[in-house]
């Protein structure tokens, strides 16, 4: 028995090490927003600097294989793991002391810097693993290809449960900062249990249990302990003297590395003499083979970052997304990996090895018929014309299996199946390919005892590989290529290396990819029409356009952008053109060209009508001085004539003819509104107005300001700048606009202009119902907006959720109760409760939002869009943020309040009364409040995503 898990433990180590690596690396994107915020800039520099930390650990962990027993280092190392993941709350809670300031640096490299201080060396540590538990499977294994590729796809399994772990389930029951004392705690019983001496042994358990106790609340709050401040995060005195401990144990773990080194000096020299005694000539060169590992471990994570941006692009960006793209990725990999380290007993040469990069050229261009699908695809998967399978996620309600019931599917589950069905198989490929390589290595010097050299020189050179996929992929390919551009490239790469390694054979594959390239980059029109026709590239627009048609098409790192145009007629009965913004497939404004006046979206009244109650109460506007009688809604022809009761001031007093006139007056003015679209707004002659735009957007209210209330400053933070090149080119904004844009995360704005500037209005704009940056719904985030507030300032934020009340799901119960004509108490009582669970699961997010911006703003209104608040639709509230009280009753109805117009009706938001926010606040929020330590936004909002499917 003891030798059965004596060969299993270097497996188990390889497991448990990367299900460490894979929670910190998704948890260390939470702990650095609040210093440089949350994008795929942040993701980028997360996983290339952790992958950067795992390939310098692979260079040293391959040298200390060969220079120490690798049973002697393995529980030292765990030891220095664990302190220094832990050290990453520390270093965490001071980074921004000690690098540059934000407006002193450019975001990019000061998000690079942050990533560098907080992860680099925890993750160089835990990458020496690798290498040294791949020596120990070697070692003991007859079959060195199938031991290297078991070791690879144990650690590859044990990345994508720590993914799942933490990406579904870690990051919605605790905090970011628990997660980093549960990790620590873990890799603290691997140090003590691995641990070679009694001291080691003995700091292990301890700091594993103060650590383990210090991670559970009710054991905290039983104690009634005290924290320590770290930041945006409190540290509870266990969890110090658990970090106390892991010290103690990480230094205790590197004097230990030293003994072993100086112990192994003697036998290394002896076992030195004796390679060189039986090896004779110089040793091979391993540069072919580290060029190979390089080349396709730049594929693959090219892969990845692609696969992020695609997944984005349809389904929005969320931890959902990346997890389910790292996780279906590295689930290929591990299956690549194992199915490699098969195949690496039968490869011999290189020549042997092409095939799998030709093998791994054709999937990767399978993609492309995944996302630009043929009508084969579309009927296999049961796709509408012009979809893709990403985008069936969104209707895709429940799974269908033969001979067995379907399986209803949550959003996340969704977002992992479509992810799955694109992406595996050609991760799977990919996968193959490090295992035959480092098996080709590892015969190369066998004779020259440097097995453990040979793994990490080929581990090393393909993290250098992922490094540089990371990045480069990340910051500036699909910025230069587009999404489709980087597959071709990454398929056209894999074939050269098929070709140069194989036969004539494999260049004629290598023509196809080559061929799409041409098609897709050449400018010239009948290739770009090819292009289009066969998915390789991205419609034209035409800026200039009336018709019905694409006025531009662009793509980022951040978002697929599109500007449709839409031929209506206006007002006066002569044609405009209406721009629509489209932001990865998601309505983000309407813009009507030469009509500055007009907002298309209901929440964009609202915030129109409570920006002018605010301005006016806080002196912030002048009217002309015929403002008055311009900004009262015009009536025609006999409506006019109507004696002056009937539209009295007073409203109706209760007696049936005030109630009839009220009725006929309503009528009236309905018709009056019918057919209307234009605004009515109140004339404005001055105004001292200053105003912060978190989302540019189509810039549709911004430019609506500076029109409605001439003199008014408009600064907006908008994070990628094709955003606002769009609006220049194809929406009407003039090159020379008063409109400031700040490019670069909201967050970091914030962070750099507060105290600098205070605002009268500060609009947030950047959430939607699959995309929300959490790290802008937070408490510190709304801290630090409500110190930018001027003493009246308002700040308003539109919120997509869905709000069912009690009432509504009680009639749904009794509807049900009624046609299925129940009469049992018991199965009443039932359905009541299945249709109140129901309705509660939605309204999460609008309530945990609610409830945390009560802790910063000491006023609070809640609007909605629909006619009938808590009917169950998804909808966008605003909610409205103040430091003073704001007259918001009858918005819309007074006779100088700006109207608007919506399909015939006159927008006239009501605001919640004081018990409905009671209930948002209180029972739809779960009691969460949202911080930077802990925000579960994405799983507050997954089940308003699952609706889209029933659109």
């Amino acid at each position: 028995m003891a030798g059965v898990l004596a060969r299993l433990l270097p497996y188990a180590l390889a497991f448990l090490s990367s299900l460490c690596i894979m929670i910190l690396e998704l948890v260390s994107s939470r702990l650095v927003a609040r210093h440089v915020g949350s994008s795929l800039t942040v993701w980028t520099s997360v996983i290339g600097i952790i992958l950067g930390g795992i390939c310098l650990g692979n260079v040293l962990g391959g040298r200390l294989a060969d220079r120490v027993e690798p049973r002697r280092a393995v529980g030292p190392l765990f030891a220095l793991g664990a302190m220094l993941t832990l050290a990453c709350l520390w270093m965490n809670a001071v980074v921004d002391r000690v690098i540059p300031s934000p407006e002193s640096m450019n975001w990019e490299l000061r998000t690079v810097l942050v990533v560098v201080l907080d992860f680099l060396v925890p993750a160089t540590v835990l990458g020496m693993v690798g290498p040294v538990v791949a020596k120990m499977a070697v070692e003991q294994s007859r079959r060195s290809g199938s031991a290297i590729g078991d070791v690879y796809v144990c650690g590859a399994i044990g990345s994508i449960v720590g993914t799942f772990l933490a990406g579904f389930i870690l990051m919605y029951l605790a905090s970011s900062s628990t997660i980093v004392l549960v990790v620590g705690a873990a890799l603290s019983l691997l140090s003590a249990l691995l641990a070679s001496g009694g001291a080691g042994a003995a700091l292990g358990l301890v700091a594993s249990a103060l650590l383990g106790l210090g991670s559970v609340g009710p054991v905290v709050r039983g104690l009634g302990l005290g924290s320590i401040h770290l930041g945006s995060y409190d540290l509870n005195y266990l969890a110090v003297a658990g970090n106390v401990a892991a010290l103690a144990m990480g230094i205790n773990g590197l004097m230990g590395l030293l003994a072993a080194r100086q112990g192994s000096l003697g036998s290394s020299v002896e076992e030195g003499w004796e390679a060189d005694s039986d090896a004779t000539g110089v040793r091979p060169s391993l540069k072919d083979l580290a060029t190979l590992a390089f080349v396709a471990s730049l594929a693959f994570m090219a892969l990845e970052m692609v696969a992020g941006r695609l997944v984005a692009r349809h389904l929005g960006s969320s931890i959902y997304g990346w997890t389910s793209v790292i996780a279906v990725l590295l689930a290929g990999l591990s299956l690549g990996n194992y199915l490699g380290g098969r195949i690496a007993n039968l490869v011999r040469d290189e020549k042997q090895a092409s095939w799998l990069f030709l093998a791994a050229s054709v999937m990767t261009l399978g993609i492309l018929a995944m996302e630009a699908p043929a009508s084969l695809v579309q009927w296999l998967f049961d796709l509408p014309e012009h979809k893709n399978v990403l985008g069936s996620a969104i209707a895709w309600n429940e799974l269908k299996l033969p001979f067995l019931p379907a399986v209803k599917l949550s959003w996340q589950y969704r977002l992992l199946l479509v992810t799955a069905i694109v992406f595996f198989v050609p991760a799977i490929t990919m996968g193959t390919v490090s295992p035959v390589v480092a098996k080709l290595a590892v015969d190369r010097l066998r004779r020259f005892k440097r097995t453990g050299t040979a793994i990490g020189e080929v581990y090393a050179w393909g993290m250098v590989g992922s490094i540089l996929g990371t990045f480069l992929t990340g910051f500036y390919l699909i910025d230069l290529l587009g999404t489709k551009g980087v597959l071709l490239v990454i398929a056209t790469l894999m074939a050269f290396a098929a070709t140069v390694l194989g036969t004539l054979r494999h260049a004629l594959w290598a023509g196809v990819p080559l061929g799409c390239c041409v098609l897709a980059f050449l400018p010239i029109p009948v290739f770009h029409q090819i292009g289009e026709n066969y998915g390789l590239r991205e419609p034209s627009g035409d800026p200039a356009t009336k018709d019905d048609a694409f006025a531009w098409v662009d793509e980022s790192k951040y978002y697929y952008i599109k500007v449709t145009n839409d031929p209506e007629d206006g007002p006066d009965g002569e044609e405009v053109n209406l721009r629509t913004l489209v932001l990865d497939n998601l309505i983000h404004g309407y813009f009507v060209l030469g009509h500055p006046e007009r907002l298309d979206y209901d929440y964009e009244h609202v915030y129109a009508q409570v920006a002018y109650r605010a301005a006016k109460a806080g002196g912030r506007i002048t009217l002309a001085a015929d403002s008055a009688p311009a900004g009262k809604p015009s009536t025609p022809g006999k409506v006019s004539d109507l004696p002056a009761n009937v539209f009295s001031q007073a409203g109706p007093s209760g007696k049936r003819e005030d109630r009839v006139k009220e009725r006929v007056r309503e009528s009236l003015q309905a018709l009056d509104d019918q057919g209307r679209r234009a605004p009515i707004l109140p004339k404005v002659a001055r105004s001292d107005l200053k105003t912060l735009f978190l989302g540019g957007g189509a810039y549709t209210f911004q430019r609506h300001m500076q029109y409605a209330y001439p003199g008014t400053q408009v600064d907006v933070a908008e994070i990628d700048p094709a955003v606002s090149r769009a609006n220049f080119m194809a929406t009407g904004l003039p090159a020379d606009t008063p409109i400031q844009t700040h490019w670069g995360d909201a967050r970091q704005f914030v962070e750099k202009n507060a105290g600098q500037k205070q605002y009268d209005l500060i609009f947030g704009d950047a959430f939607n119902d699959f995309s929300v940056p959490w790290h802008l719904t937070t408490r510190e985030f709304n801290d630090k907006i409500a110190g930018m507030l001027s003493p009246t300032g308002v700040y308003m934020i539109n919120i997509i959720d869905v709000y069912e009340s009690d009432d509504v799901a009680n009639m749904k119960a009794d509807r049900r109760i009624s046609k299925d004509e129940v009469v049992d108490p018991a199965a009443r009582e039932r359905i009541h409760a299945q249709e109140l669970d129901r309705a509660r699961r939605y309204g999460g997010f609008l309530g945990a939002w609610t409830k945390t911006a009560q802790l910063s703003f000491p006023h609070l209104y809640i609007f909605g869009t629909d006619r009938k608040p808590g009917a169950g639709l998804r909808e966008t509230f605003v909610v409205v943020a103040s430091k003073q009280p704001l007259d918001l009753e009858e918005l819309g109805r007074r006779p100088d309040d700006p109207q608007f117009f919506r399909k015939g009706r006159r927008t006239e938001p009501m605001v919640y009364d004081a018990e409905t926010t009671r209930i948002v606040i209180e029972d739809r929020s779960r009691g969460i409040i949202l911080t930077d330590d802990y925000a579960p936004v994405e799983n507050l909002l997954a089940p308003v995503a699952e609706t889209r499917g029933d659109d």
